[in-house]
């Protein structure tokens, strides 16, 4: 024990002489590089360059101090009051000719005009002020942040390619509730300031179609004329439709059919112009459509009427799913087979059990196995059921194919500050290098919502090949009781809110 004591004794004893030395050697560094550095100022303050500089600045603050009391013993000299009079004695003390009253009254009123018409042109010309009345979001709470307003700020001014519509009908769409509870929202925000439409990405006005008419148009506008009867259709970062008058560019609006009228055709802009996208993209055509088997989750939706229609004029098999409300309508419209979907709603039609949804899931499968079918494509356009896309997938053929026409998911609407600060260099960037080099630019804008795609479903309804499907009509101060009608699954076509 002694020794182990001895020993523990004599290495603490080398580690405080070690830890002396290090602290002299430490001290001692730390002088050498002091002295070091006080010799370099030495010799740079004794520097013939850092000389000149300081009587450089040496006589630049004389000469400013100088200056600076010249100029103060001038003001007190002019600011003296008998240098004043004196002044003004020189000027109008001595005997006035007649050309020098002449000359005098003729500069007063030469400025006086110039004066004034400088004033005119240059006059801040005041914001013209109109209101109306609009259906507006004011935070992403959901849809019990929607609400009516009675001053909301309508457009009054068309520039360039923009035409001004006044609002007779709009249609109130899913999407809207999403965009209630935040969807899209930094894109918005980023995009409706980059076009100069808003800065602030709230309150948005909802709607995302209308039907209307021309009030007015911009100079580069060539397409339509005031008084037409038109209908629209706007992405969902832009401000919506809902409302009593909408400015928008040119490339979004068509001319509506003559054979309906303006809330029947209010059903169609957006809905059709989905459908139309969803046809594109599954490749199926009326001279490719004849004998094609799909499916369509979602018949008595929007989308689904439109696509039913279509798809049993160009000879396609299509089985559809709806409600027992919807069964005469989505059979009407030419459905070769309808799956009857178990029905979940509650008396609210707000909450939905998950026992429930599992039991209609279940359902649907057991009746899709039942039929022992396959099919080319399989449209989705609703939410009524819940099952993934693999699960579906097993009904389809080898080369078959699955499109959906709900809002897909957006990444930005889960970034913070920074991602979204990256986000809006990138779309700024990108939007000017595509201006620059003529590139097609490409802003989230869903290039399917267009005039072209309007047009051709115009021709459709005027051809006979799609009708409206209007299920519910509402004044816009019913929009709580629209909302909760769209929610429900047994609503059937498009609900409308009639401005009229």
């Amino acid at each position: 024990m002694d020794e182990i004591l001895f020993r523990g004794s004599q290495r603490l004893e080398a580690i405080q002489i070690q830890s002396r030395v290090l602290t002299t050697k430490a001290k001692e560094i730390f002088e050498t590089y002091i002295a070091q550095g006080k010799l370099y100022l030495i010799e740079a303050w004794n520097n013939p360059h850092i000389s000149h500089i300081k009587v450089g600045v040496t006589e630049g603050s004389i000469r400013l101090i100088s200056a600076t009391n010249e100029f103060k013993e001038k003001i007190i000299m002019f600011m003296n009051p008998k240098q004043m009079y004196l002044a003004f004695l020189n000027i109008f003390g001595k005997k006035w000719t007649s050309r020098d009253i002449y000359f005098a009254c003729g500069g007063l009123i030469i400025g006086g005009v110039v004066g004034l018409s400088i004033g005119i042109v240059y006059h801040k010309r005041e914001p013209i002020l109109r209101y109306m009345q609009a259906i507006h979001c004011t935070n992403y709470l959901g849809a019990e942040s929607i609400t009516v307003a009675e001053d909301a700020f309508a457009p009054y001014e068309c520039i360039n390619n923009k035409v001004l519509v006044n609002v007779k009908a709009a249609s109130i769409q899913l999407i809207d509730i999403k965009i209630c509870k935040g969807y899209g929202r930094n894109l918005r925000r980023i995009l409706q300031r980059m076009y100069s439409q808003s800065n602030s990405d709230l309150p948005i006005i909802l709607g995302r179609d209308c039907t209307g008419i021309v009030t007015d148009i911009g100079p580069k506008v060539t397409r339509l004329e005031v008084g037409d009867e038109v209908w629209l259709t706007v992405p969902f970062w832009m401000p919506g439709t809902l409302c009593q008058s909408v400015l928008v560019e040119e490339n979004r609006i068509g001319r509506k059919p003559n054979n309906v009228g303006f809330e029947g055709a209010c059903s169609l802009p957006y809905a059709g112009s989905l459908a139309l996208s969803a046809l594109v993209e599954a490749r199926l055509d009326s001279m490719n459509a004849g004998g094609k088997k799909v499916l369509v989750e979602g018949g008595c939706t929007p989308v689904g009427c439109v696509l039913v229609q279509l798809l049993s004029q160009w000879k396609a098999s299509v089985t559809a799913t709806c409600y027992k409300r919807a069964l005469p309508v989505v059979k009407a419209l030419g459905a070769t087979d309808i799956i009857v979907l178990y029905d979940i709603s509650t008396p609210t039609d707000k909450f939905v059990p998950d026992n429930n949804r599992k039991e209609q899931n279940k359902a649907f499968i057991e009746q899709l196995e039942n039929r022992d079918e396959r099919f080319d494509i399989i449209f989705r356009t609703g939410a009524e059921c819940e099952c993934t896309e693999e699960e579906l997938g097993a009904f389809l053929k080898t080369e078959g194919a699955f499109v959906s026409t709900l809002p897909p998911p957006i990444d930005s609407d889960s970034y913070g500050i920074f991602r979204r600060f990256l986000l809006y260099l990138y779309i700024n960037i990108k939007y000017k290098l595509q201006n620059i080099l003529s590139l097609p630019i490409n802003t989230y804008d869903e290039t399917h919502l267009c005039n072209i795609t309007l047009d051709r479903l115009s021709e459709l309804v005027e051809d006979g090949y799609i009708q409206t499907v209007v299920d519910k009509i509402y004044q816009p101060q019913d929009i709580e009781i629209a909302v909760n009608h769209i929610q429900n699954p047994n609503s059937i076509g498009s609900t409308i809110i009639t401005f009229r």
